[in-house]
């Protein structure tokens, strides 16, 4: 035998997914995924849900201390449909991920490093972050597009709110330009664990301050927020930010696709000023300043 995994694949609707989910697991996966079937985008599902497909397709994945036809025929017999299998080599799938992931230049003077590289230029802002289960690495555009703001924005002892912080890139590079402070608040707590984890690597844990998301209305008179998050919930946030933010406070926001950026400007204008768009492939970055 010269693999150690095995991924049965099943195709099912989305009511299906959890009791399909709970059989693989009885069955002994030790995971589950699930795919869209029919290339179906989803992408602004609102804060705190977890939409799905209507026709999705789920991967189990087993160890080969399992017998592949037999859950292969108990998948099929509960369920009377086709099932695939397919054999997975044994490999360190981070190293993998890494094969992708090369240092990344944003701006004249920022750089996102994986931790198996060296600095190309010790003076420049070198942050040093592996790809996690939380997002942002700055290979996405809408990242991307948050730290070329960042590098040619002046934020020496700036209070900084990064708002969905994800993997604490925008926190970090913030607090490496100079920021004195940074609160950082997401609705995943995988993501407060990743930003604390890559601001230890790169030492400037100290800088960060974690804020709950149901205690806002404690915060005021920040200088900067960066909210890399999506148009739909960005929209019903109008008035939190302004109240976080200082007279003149900047404000930065991402995720947002290219054709919503009339529409977030829009809905901001009456409390921002002095807007300005930038694009990057489909996304679009909107800066504005509290009035």
């Amino acid at each position: 035998m010269d693999y150690d995994y095995f991924e049965i694949k099943i195709p099912c609707h989305n009511k299906e997914v959890d009791e399909i989910e709970e059989f693989l697991f009885s069955l002994g996966s030790c995971s589950v995924t699930f795919e869209d079937a029919e290339d179906v985008a989803i992408l602004e599902p609102a804060p705190g849900e977890m939409p799905l497909w209507q026709d999705i397709e789920m991967t189990g994945m087993f160890t080969t201390d399992y017998d592949e036809n037999q859950i292969c025929e108990a998948v099929e017999k509960q369920y009377s449909r086709n099932a695939k299998i397919k054999q997975l080599q044994n490999q360190q799938w981070e190293r993998t991920w890494l094969e992708h992931f090369k240092p990344m230049k944003f701006g004249a003077n920022t750089w996102i490093i994986p931790s198996e590289f060296k600095a190309e230029d010790e003076k420049a802002v070198n942050i040093f972050l592996d790809p996690g289960l939380a997002f942002g690495t700055g290979t996405h555009a809408t990242t991307a597009l948050c730290l070329d703001w960042i590098d040619n924005n002046n934020l020496e002892n700036l209070n900084v709110i990064d708002f969905g912080c994800g993997s604490g890139i925008l926190a970090i590079a913030a607090l490496k330009h100079g920021a004195k402070r940074t609160l950082c608040t997401d609705i995943d707590p995988q993501a407060i664990t990743a930003t604390l984890d890559n601001a230890e690597k790169n030492h400037v844990k100290d800088g960060i301050e974690i804020i709950q998301p149901d205690n806002f209305e404690d915060v005021k008179n920040q200088d900067v927020i960066l909210a890399n998050i999506l148009a739909k919930p960005l929209i019903t946030l109008v008035d939190t930010f302004y109240a976080m933010l200082a007279s003149g406070g900047h404000l930065i926001m991402s995720g947002i696709l290219a054709e919503q950026a009339d529409e977030i400007v829009e809905k901001f204008s009456p409390s921002f000023v002095d807007f300005q768009v930038n694009f990057k492939d489909d996304w679009a970055s909107v800066y504005a300043r509290r009035k």
